[in-house]
């Protein structure tokens, strides 16, 4: 499959909370559709459908470039420096397929992983990761899983569990945990079996290809499209139509043309069709400024990522860059760019992060702090440390029993415990994987960066 034809990780900023300084309004649904002029509505239904449009063209842009359907794609080596994606991490391998349930259901089929954390997201047309498969959601024993469409009615082998999908088109992306470079034959054993096929061709399902380069694909620039955006709406809407509880939803647009099969830019005058156009990039600014995020310790965090969203500003802010944001329930980001003290992190002004004996993150899984530059890119440096985590070795305690970790450019007197920057900004993000409730209930935080 060539490598142009798949997506990319992900923007960490979504996931860490990361955006504008300004609160996000919820887009709701309070004023009947008859109170709000052609513009507002517009800009409604834009945030509204941007995860659908999205999805339906990342999927639409795969099989041009040759993607095989049902087939995952997985990682082959760790992310470094020379890994042109955003926000890669040091921690997992990577791997994804698209599965098309239209005709009948996917079986997806895991090895045993033997406790190794690992996770199968399956992220429905609408950016919801509805389902998971993997430690925490299913276990790490083999095990064989049907992806079934929307009103799928039928019987599954014996010993085939069900997984019942929210629409017909699924994005299901992957992550495989690796301690170190010596582990990645450990975690390409398991990933590379990860297997799919038709229910009516299981079990003789095909193992994974393995991609010697970066899983990325840009995400489209849907704004661009201006007006047209509204006719995309209207096709990918035919493929995958809205959850029920979403369906009322499509009534509100009847008026503006939008609709399954509608293309109002061939159906709308011309004052109808400049309201459409107009409000494109109005409600896109909207998304890219939405901030759900929550600030502890100069700490950033999004709790609200959930199976199923309903709050479209909050649906279309997490997917903007692609799906595939982890429910808080499987994995916690936390982002910082400056120190408690309000100061821009920057490698020449050396900062330090001090866990208490007990105080590390409270996880089932892993955590991990990773440095990145102003691009969201891994920083070369001469250790070709790029994280530490709970897997790395030769960290040092204090005397007490504490893990204080520094960060700056120039190597300190004491490299055990050093996270290099380089010599000017950077931006961090702490990974939690199978977060506690510690960290829901706010009876945990993470300690501040402070001078060091």
């Amino acid at each position: 499959m060539p490598m142009n034809s798949l997506l990319s990780r992900r923007s960490i900023l979504e996931m860490a909370g990361l955006g504008a300084a300004c609160a996000a309004t919820p887009l709701s649904f309070a004023f009947a559709a008859d109170a709000l002029s052609d513009t507002e509505l517009a800009q409604e239904a834009y945030i509204w459908g941007f995860p659908l449009v999205l999805t339906h063209t990342l999927f639409k842009r795969s099989l041009k470039n040759g993607a095989v359907l049902n087939r995952f794609v997985v990682q082959s080596a760790l992310s470094t420096p020379a890994t042109n994606a955003a926000g890669p991490n040091v921690d997992t391998l990577y791997g994804l397929t698209w599965l098309d349930l239209a005709r009948e259901p996917v079986v997806i089929t895991v090895p045993d992983a033997h406790d190794r954390y690992y996770s199968i997201e399956l992220v429905d047309a609408y950016g919801n990761s509805f389902a998971y498969i993997g430690r925490r959601a299913t276990g790490t024993a083999a095990g064989a899983y049907a992806v079934t469409a929307p009103g799928w009615t039928g019987n599954l082998p014996a010993g085939v569990k069900r997984i019942a999908a929210t629409t017909p088109h699924v994005f299901a992306f992957t992550r495989t945990l690796v301690s170190g470079d010596g582990d990645v034959p450990g975690a390409l054993a398991v990933q590379s079996k990860f297997a799919a096929a038709l229910l009516s061709g299981y079990p003789a399902a095909l193992p994974s290809i393995l991609a010697h380069t970066p899983l990325q694909f840009p995400p489209p620039d849907l704004a661009a499209r201006g007006a047209a955006y509204f006719d995309d709406l209207g096709e990918a809407l035919a493929v995958n139509p809205p959850l029920p509880r979403d369906r009322a939803v499509l009534k509100r647009y009847a008026r503006l043309g939008i609709g399954p099969n509608l293309r109002p830019t061939q159906s709308a005058g011309a004052p109808l069709a400049a309201v459409l156009r107009d409000a494109v990039p109005v409600a896109n600014a909207r998304i890219k400024k939405a901030d759900f995020s929550t600030i502890v310790n100069g700490w950033r965090v999004n709790y609200h990522v959930a199976n199923v969203i309903w709050d479209p500003l909050l649906r279309a802010a997490i997917n903007q860059y692609g799906p595939g944001t982890n429910i808080a329930q499987e994995a916690l980001y936390f982002s910082a760019h400056s120190s408690q003290e309000g100061k821009a992190l920057d490698g020449s002004h050396p900062v330090a992060i001090r866990f208490a004996a007990d105080g590390l993150p409270p996880v089932d899984a892993f955590w991990s702090l990773t440095l990145y530059g102003p691009d969201f890119l891994l920083v070369e440096n001469p250790i070709k440390r790029y994280a530490i985590g709970d897997r790395t070795p030769g960290l040092v305690r204090a005397a007490d029993g504490a893990l204080e970790i520094t960060i700056q450019h120039e190597a300190p007197n004491y490299k055990a415990n050093w996270l290099p920057a380089p010599a000017g900004p950077y931006q961090l993000i702490l990974r939690t994987y199978q977060p506690r409730k510690a960290l829901f209930d706010g009876s945990y935080h993470l300690p501040p960066l402070r001078p060091a």
